[in-house]
């Protein structure tokens, strides 16, 4: 939950920095005069911004732009290379990290295999793969932040990991340990909000201040964003629709309750409803061969997941109205008739004309796209107002 935060001219300064900073990025090249007309600031204020900008290595000039009668206007455009943050996604035992600069390029990526039990061994594993991005660096550029995604609940303010329940762990203090080890701030937050940050800043959210992305994988998660910042909640479980109940008499979810939509349609009840038609499928790797095989029974479970979802995104459009819907996750990209189908049943049966209309989009998936959300945390600390 956003917390208000006293406005003293401290904190003004701050805002300002941070709004310049966001603006040369969203509309780069752009020049002093462009800014000061875009933020209200005065120009003054703003060549002292930019000024402190440039000296801190975030910002550079570039060759003149387009005049309009007078003198050729200097452009600004954000300095990416050797402006670095770490992103690890810790969703499951395959760990990927990656050092991406602050466009959210990828430098370097590694991965490697966690094997743990207590919550001890958890951070030992995330921070032996951070020694090991840093050491990619050979001390040339500056870090700004270490961003970990994580599967399960998370405090995003403390950096607790509340349950993890892929590794059985509750209550991890991740952050407190990494900040401890690391000279950098680190940044935890549950992996479907990460990715959200990701398309707020560099995707299909750029310029949206109301979206909601929800995920589809394994599991199904959600995030809500509203005037450009991710809602977390009284309890942190804002965008929880894998949590939705459909069916009071369904399948038993992860949760302990029945009929989730996550118990219904995701990967893994896909897998365990198809094991009862075929017991010699046993993985989510076999399913998803079957499925791009073009095998009929498999193709018939990922539409019926679809149909789930589908009414998924309605309802949540029913709650939030928001202004789009981004769908991202592996399920989309394996089976992207869903897409249609879910864009059918939103154009077909929403509550009003206008809602009818709601933009609903794919957003590109990979495997590292948990580690580049992750990193997008700590890049979003650089351009986000305190």
């Amino acid at each position: 939950m956003t917390k208000e935060t006293p406005r003293n001219s401290k904190w003004m300064r701050s805002y300002n920095r941070a709004l310049v900073l966001r603006l040369i990025r969203m509309h780069q090249p752009i020049s002093r005069v462009e800014l000061a007309q875009r933020t209200n600031l005065t120009k003054p204020t703003v060549s002292n911004i930019v000024s402190e900008l440039i000296a801190d290595g975030l910002v550079t000039e570039r060759e003149l732009g387009v005049s309009n009668g007078g003198r050729k206007p200097i452009m600004l455009e954000l300095v990416a290379t050797q402006q670095y943050v770490i992103g690890i996604d810790a969703t499951s035992h395959r760990f990927i990290g990656v050092i991406a600069d602050l466009s959210g390029n990828t430098i370097h990526e590694v991965e490697s295999i966690g094997h743990f039990d207590t919550s001890d061994d958890m951070i030992d594993a995330v921070s032996q793969l951070c020694e090991e991005l840093i050491e990619a660096t050979n001390g040339v550029g500056t870090i700004h932040g270490i961003g970990i995604s994580v599967h399960g609940m998370v405090n995003p303010e403390t950096g607790v990991i509340l349950f993890a329940p892929r590794f059985h762990l509750h209550d991890v203090a991740l952050k407190k340990h990494l900040e401890e080890r690391f000279a950098y701030p680190v940044f935890i937050e549950n992996d479907v909000r990460a990715l959200a940050s990701f398309e707020l800043l560099f995707g299909e959210g750029v310029g949206v201040d109301q979206f909601f992305y929800l995920y589809a994988g394994e599991g199904i998660g959600g995030a809500y964003v509203l005037d450009g910042k991710l809602i977390d909640g009284e309890n942190h479980i804002t965008g929880e629709v894998g949590h939705m109940r459909l069916d009071l008499d369904g399948p038993i979810c992860s949760c302990g309750n029945r009929g989730c939509l996550e118990a219904l349609a995701g990967e893994k009840s896909l897998l365990r409803d198809f094991e009862v038609i075929d017991p010699q499928v046993k993985t989510l790797l076999e399913l998803r061969s079957r499925l791009v095989a073009g095998d009929e029974q498999a193709a018939r479970a990922y539409h019926r997941a679809g149909e789930y979802i589908g009414i998924g995104v309605l309802n949540t459009i029913h709650l939030l109205n928001p202004k789009r819907i981004l769908l991202g996750g592996p399920m989309f990209e394996r089976a992207p008739g869903i897409v249609e189908q879910i864009k059918e049943r939103v154009a077909h049966t929403a509550l009003t004309t206008a809602s009818r209309q709601t933009d609903v989009k794919m957003v590109p998936w990979s495997e590292k796209q948990g580690a580049l959300s992750a990193a997008a945390l700590a890049t979003n600390s650089v351009f986000q107002t305190i």
